[in-house]
Order: C-alpha cells, then sequence, then structure tokens
C-alpha cells in the first residue's frame, strides 16, 4: 500500500490531536521568552505559537511564553549566544549558526543530503537527529526540537538557474557560514556572507546578484521585488532547532519540562505541515506578480550535486570526523531502506 503525502500529513494531525497531556501541578510561574529571526506569519514562528498555547494550558498559565518575531531579540547567533548565557530563555537558529555552538550540526549542512521533506524529517525525528539535538548538551543547551525553515532555493537578476553552468560569476548571498560559500564557490558563484536583515536592502542596492533561502523566507522578505528568477534549487534542507538553556530548563520543576518537550514537538510538527501546505501557494503568488520561478531537471540537479556534495562532506568530515558523517549517513539509507519496504506493503 503506498504512503501519499496528505495520508502521512492526516497521520500527523491525528496524533497532534491524539497528544493529551494532564495538567501539570501547581507551583511558581515561569517566564519563557523565545527569539525568532523570521515574521510572525512564518511555519517556523507559527509553530511555537502553537507550542505557547499548548504550554499554557496545560501548566494553568503558570508557565508563560513570549515569542518575539522578527529578530527583536537579537540575529540567530546573538539570540542562542543569550540562551547559553542564560539571559534568554529559548531562541530557534538555522543550521548554519548553531554549527558555532556545535560543530556536529555541520552534517546538516552537506547540500542534497535528503531526497524530500518526509525523509527529512524521518532522519531528524530518528535516533541519528534527537542525538543531534541531545548533543547540544555538551555546550549548555538543551535541544527541544527542530522547527522548520524548509529547503533553500535560489534567486537572482541575471538569469534562471537551469544547469551548473548557470551559477558560474553570479555574485550570491550566503549566510555567514564556511560550508555554505564552499558550496557556492564549489558550483562556479561568487559567495558574499551578508546578515540575513541585510538581504532585501544587499539586494536592491545590487550588492549581490542573488541569494538563497527557503521559499517562506523568499516570501517575507518580499524578495519578488529585488528579485526576478527563483530557481527551485533545493540544495540545502535547512531546520531551525529550538534550543534553550541546560541549567535553567532542568531547574523546572519536571512536569513542566514535559509538558515544554511535548510542546515544541507539536509545534515542530505543526510548523512542518504547514510549511509543506503553503509553499506551491507562494510560488503560485510569485508567479502572479511577475517573478519567474523554474524547477531544474534531475540530470541538472545530479550535475549540481557531483559539483557540491563532495568538497563540503569532505569538509565536514575532517571538521566533526569522518566516522560521524557515516553513521549519519548510514542513517539516512536506513529510513529509504524502510521507507520501500512501507511502499511495497
Amino acid at each position: 500500500m503506498r504512503t501519499s503525502f496528505l495520508a502521512t500529513m492526516a497521520a500527523v494531525a491525528f496524533a497532534v490531536l491524539a497528544l493529551v497531556h494532564p495538567q501539570a501541578s501547581a507551583g511558581q510561574a515561569f517566564e519563557v521568552r523565545i527569539s525568532a529571526c523570521n515574521t510572525m506569519e512564518h511555519p517556523q514562528t507559527l509553530g511555537l505559537l502553537v507550542m505557547k498555547d499548548y504550554v499554557e494550558k496545560h501548566t494553568g498559565g503558570a508557565v508563560q511564553v513570549h515569542v518575539f518575531p522578527n529578530s527583536q531579540l537579537g540575529a540567530e547567533l546573538e539570540s542562542v549566544e543569550q540562551v547559553q548565557m542564560g539571559t534568554l530563555e529559548m531562541a530557534t537558529a538555522s543550521i548554519a549558526p548553531i554549527v558555532t555552538f556545535q560543530e556536529k550540526f555541520s552534517v546538516l549542512d552537506i547540500p542534497f543530503l535528503f531526497d524530500s521533506y518526509l525523509e527529512a524529517w524521518a532522519v531528524l525525528d530518528s535516533k541519528a537527529g534527537t542525538d543531534l539535538l541531545d548533543s547540544l548538551e555538551e555546550v549548555g543547551l538543551y535541544g527541544l526540537a527542530f522547527m522548520e525553515n524548509g529547503y533553500r532555493h535560489t534567486t537572482n537578476n541575471n538569469r534562471p538557474i537551469t544547469s551548473l553552468a548557470d551559477f558560474g560569476g553570479l555574485k550570491i548571498r550566503t549566510m555567514q557560514s564556511p560550508l555554505h560559500i564552499d558550496n557556492f564557490k564549489a558550483l562556479g558563484a561568487n559567495p558574499t556572507p551578508i546578515p540575513f536583515s541585510e538581504v532585501y536592502m544587499a539586494l536592491s542596492q545590487r550588492i549581490a546578484d542573488g541569494q538563497e533561502n527557503p521559499i517562506a523566507n523568499i516570501w517575507d522578505l518580499k524578495l519578488v521585488e529585488v528579485q526576478k528568477y527563483t530557481s527551485l534549487t533545493g540544495h540545502i534542507y535547512d531546520a531551525m532547532p529550538l534550543v534553550t538553556n541546560l541549567k535553567w530548563f532542568k531547574s523546572l520543576p519536571g512536569d513542566y519540562q514535559e509538558v515544554i518537550r511535548t510542546g515544541a514537538i507539536l509545534g515542530q510538527n505543526y510548523s512542518r505541515f504547514i510549511n509543506a501546505g503553503r509553499e506551491d501557494m507562494i510560488i503560485a503568488k510569485l508567479r502572479e506578480l511577475g517573478m519567474e520561478v523554474n524547477d531544474l531537471s534531475a540530470e541538472a540537479k545530479n550535475a549540481i550535486k557531483d559539483a557540491a556534495q563532495p568538497v563540503v562532506a569532505e569538509k565536514v568530515r575532517k571538521n566533526i570526523g569522518a566516522e560521524y558523517v557515516d553513521n549519519f549517513l548510514k542513517a539516512i539509507d536506513q529510513v529509504r531502506i524502510d521507507t520501500a519496504k512501507s511502499v511495497d506493503m
């Protein structure tokens, strides 16, 4: 029996409805501030609001959650630093900033690591993914969940990207991440690291020809106003770990910890569902507004993968160890095997 995307999403929805947590015991009140770099309409922020509702309800209001979007409390790196120091309770961040604190996460910056959203989610929800979150405890953080950001795609003003050659000479804004820079260098582009908050201005002033971000960010940043082409390169799947201060979290009553963990997973699953469900709608709107959006052939994607993946993967192996990377790749292969078996049932 084949498992369709919608059937899987329905199963997730039923799982969310089935998760009922008993009311936590009354006690000391706690304030939880969560820093998010995206808008209040972004899937990961909407997921945080689901978490907020769940936590407040199941602690009888003893734990109050406040979500601060649009980098109000600081950019991603700065926010995670605040969490690590204990001056902020929680933050979300893309994988590249998280690598600054725990280098093992760089395995997720290997381009074309996953073949689909469902595959990425299955791996992150497996022991391989939970081990990554657990590794944050080594640096004083506690990983609660992987909020959704989505596959990263490329926009620019010069031409549609339909082949590896089309990257040649393009000045592409990237995150301030050595691995992302290496990725675009391997493709023949000229990567230019620019902070997320400055992307729109940099593109409007032609400091860069283009940039790369998930569909949700392309929409939220209003890049349709300053970019002509969106090419669905899907070169990196980018989750957004939700982290809290380890010492602070462990100081909470045990039942409150459990409520927060459950709320975080509910928010994670909701953010995934919302993002996957609205990407096609956003792409249609981008086209209506005059942006040219193109997909790539399997042959073109394979050529891009062959150019970039070995370069980045080799650097990751050197940084965190070949054994760790190989074991993570084995976990992906196991998910593929398990998925094939379920499809053939």
